[in-house]
């Protein structure tokens, strides 16, 4: 089956930027965990948060949101932290919100989503994270 969907992954100073481009269908998903499994791997760090960007349709199909629970699983243990979901150009931010709170429950990570860019590199500060405003322009 071919790909649907479509993300972009950069890695600085302990933050991944990643936009989301939906939807994603199972083979889109696999390939994003490679690529993001390679940047964890290839840029070894105690923690680190994610700064996410969400563009069109970002709901995940019932058998990627089980399959991503296990990786965020296992990415917690690998030191993720925080993250920050930007919805400003999601299609459905609303059921995304519902979607990620049910994916991360009983999960010891900090997570949040906002309608405004300004807000959410604010809480990520909160946690001692700054983020590159060039490499948030590379999302938008």
């Amino acid at each position: 089956m071919n790909e649907h969907g479509d993300f972009h992954i950069t890695f600085s100073n302990d933050v991944f930027y990643i936009k989301i481009l939906g939807p994603w269908n199972l083979e889109t998903f696999e390939h994003y965990n490679r690529d993001f499994n390679e940047h964890l791997n290839a840029n070894i760090c105690s923690s680190y948060s994610v700064f996410a960007t969400l563009e069109g349709d970002s709901l995940m199909i019932p058998e990627v949101s089980e399959i991503f629970k296990m990786t965020v699983a296992q990415r917690i243990a690998k030191g993720l932290e925080n993250v920050a979901f930007c919805l400003t150009k999601s299609a459905c931010p609303n059921l995304f919100k519902h979607q990620i709170h049910e994916v991360y429950k009983g999960l010891n990570l900090s997570f949040k989503c906002f309608n405004d860019i300004e807000q959410a590199k604010s809480w990520l500060n909160e946690h001692q994270i700054t983020l590159e405003d060039r490499l948030i322009a590379r999302l938008l």
